[in-house]
């Protein structure tokens, strides 16, 4: 018998049964209830019970197993239909003849109907806002529907859970990560619901990963990026996307947080530029997929080159003179390829991050310059207005950019705690 906590400061009195089933020896691990605390009617199989109350249990069902009696499946039936301690006996030889199954559940459901449920649970907390977010789980999960989908969810063996992963681990290793997480909050949500009695996905370090070579954003190092400024000058392309290009190097932010930038989010005097939120799948493109709006600065000379194709009454800062439409991101990434096939626009962040790294910019800065997420103490304590520091870091990236050369910090900027 043993005490089973829980992050909420709940506890669970959980019995090991041991049997024997076709001449082996096997466990079967049954909730009895929860513990009992002053405000609770105790004595109750399936709710509360006491230590000893819990002990009783545990004897009984054990006794009326040895002597054949019953079945593991009986035993916990009787205990999901809840009983008082002295009718135990007779609720477990009743429970398959006549069970008192708790109608807002259904014993089989099948491992798809849980899934979907709690997927769906998901979304409505908004737990994913990036479209690409919302659509991993649900191509995870089609890599393993086929095995698990149409069994009930209290049948799922350890075993079968195991091998199931294992080969999506060596076929789709990173979505196989994910899809364990995915499938270990199905099965708990399973156990909350009492539908099962131990949750059947092993720990993360029992699979075996393979080693795969990570495919990384095409990316240059930091010394070529003033020939990448001088290419991007001479090339064969319209002032809209040079302007555009050069840009996004700066801004160190997403390809389509700056080429889907609208002209209402932009300063034409001051070069302050604000990316909304993104807040759910419904929400227009080039929105912050970290779920934060982001306020930027474009240093002089890139705000006078914005300003010089701006298209008056059109709806976006980068418009395309081929179809009078915002510039596509995936142009961009064309025509940094003209400089280098393996350069992406993504690569980008990971470029300014270099020579951040390079130049003692605090790494915290940084992060809030490309907009990363938040790590370990950080995402509690520093919540500063980090504005003017990273006004005065776009002007120092755009100097180094056109030069060559970075220029010592023009100002020493003191990070404000917002209210």
């Amino acid at each position: 018998l043993m005490v089973q906590g829980f992050n909420n400061g709940s506890k669970s009195w959980v019995f090991r049964l041991q049997h024997r089933d076709a001449g082996k020896q096997k466990s079967a691990y049954l909730t009895l209830g929860h513990t009992a605390d002053r405000s609770d009617k105790s004595g109750i199989v399936g709710a509360a019970l006491t230590l000893g109350e819990a002990r009783e249990v545990a004897t009984r069902a054990s006794g009326l197993l040895k002597r054949g009696k019953t079945t593991v499946s009986q035993i916990r039936q009787a205990i999901f239909n809840t009983c008082e301690i002295d009718d135990f006996e007779v609720a477990v030889c009743q429970s398959l003849d006549a069970p008192k199954v708790n109608k807002s559940y259904k014993i089989e459901q099948t491992f798809d109907q849980r899934f979907w449920s709690w997927y769906d649970l998901q979304t409505k907390a908004n737990r994913w806002t990036h479209k690409d977010s919302l659509k991993r789980p649900k191509v995870a999960y089609a890599h393993v529907k086929a095995q698990l989908g149409h069994l009930p969810i209290n049948e799922i063996s350890r075993r079968l859970v195991k091998a199931v992963l294992q080969d999506m681990y060596m076929d789709v290793t990173d979505l196989a990560g994910k899809m364990r997480g995915y499938t270990e909050e199905v099965f708990e949500s399973a156990l909350d619901d009492r539908l099962i009695d131990h949750n059947p996905v092993p720990p993360a370090k029992n699979f075996t990963v393979p080693n795969k070579k990570t495919k990384h954003h095409g990316t240059i190092a930091e010394a070529r990026l003033p020939d990448l400024y001088q290419y991007i000058l001479n090339c064969n392309y319209t002032a809209s996307f040079k302007a555009c290009a050069v840009a996004l190097i700066v801004s160190g932010l997403r390809v389509s947080n700056i080429a889907l930038l609208l002209q209402k989010n932009y300063d034409p005097q001051t070069g302050q530029f604000i990316i909304p939120a993104k807040t759910g799948e419904e929400d227009a493109n080039g929105l912050m997929k970290s779920g934060r709006e982001y306020t930027g600065v474009f240093p002089e000379g890139v705000r006078r080159m914005i300003n010089e194709q701006l298209v008056e009454g059109h709806d976006h800062v980068f418009v395309s003179q081929y179809n009078d439409r915002c510039i596509h991101p995936e142009s961009l990434r064309k025509m940094f390829k003209g400089f280098d096939k393996l350069l992406t626009s993504h690569g980008m962040r990971n470029l300014f991050k270099e020579w951040a790294n390079n130049n003692d910019v605090h790494e915290f800065l940084a992060d809030r310059y490309v907009d990363h997420n938040l790590r370990g103490l950080d995402k509690a304590y520093r919540r500063y207005d980090t504005l003017q520091a990273r006004a005065d870091i776009a002007l120092r990236y755009y100097a180094y950019m056109i030069s060559g050369v970075t220029p010592a910090s023009h100002t020493q900027p003191q990070l404000q705690v917002v209210a």
